[in-house]
């Protein structure tokens, strides 16, 4: 009889910028982990998994003793794209994945999307500036 395979996920996927400029390299990362049911917690898991972006395998890589794992990443094709992490399991542990979406833009996209962030906190500015000389100037009942 083979023993039951353990569960795994991989945890905490994330980018460190969701909308990287055309050929702007980006970090993906998160952890491998098996679920020890002894423990009844996460444990990290060291193994290989594999980037894959819209469907299409792009790099592979040991996870650290810790379970991390880092990819790097960059497309000069705008548009957005599905980033997906698998772990393709074994004798021992259960196959998973988990995916993201990143949006690769123009860098006048990026511009604009700064010069609208800029105009906006700078709006909020000047009405908190309003608000605070309005309570100064308006006697209290």
């Amino acid at each position: 009889m083979t023993a039951e395979r353990k569960k795994t996920r991989i945890a905490g996927l994330h980018t460190d910028n969701s909308k990287p400029v055309a050929g702007e390299e980006i970090t993906i990362a998160g952890y491998l982990q098996f679920y020890d049911k002894k423990a009844k917690r996460w444990e990290p898991l060291r193994a290989w998994v594999k980037l894959y972006i819209d469907g299409i395998e792009v790099d592979r890589t040991a996870t650290k003793p810790n379970g991390s794992f880092e990819f790097r990443y960059s497309s000069n094709i705008t548009g957005r794209k599905k980033v997906e992490v698998r772990f393709a399991g074994d004798e021992r542990f259960k196959p998973c994945k988990k995916e993201i979406s990143i949006e690769v833009i123009t860098q006048e996209k990026r511009e604009r999307t700064e010069r609208l962030a800029k105009l906006a906190l700078l709006i909020l500015f000047i009405l908190i500036v309003i608000v605070f000389v309005l309570s100064m100037v308006i006697p209290k009942v």
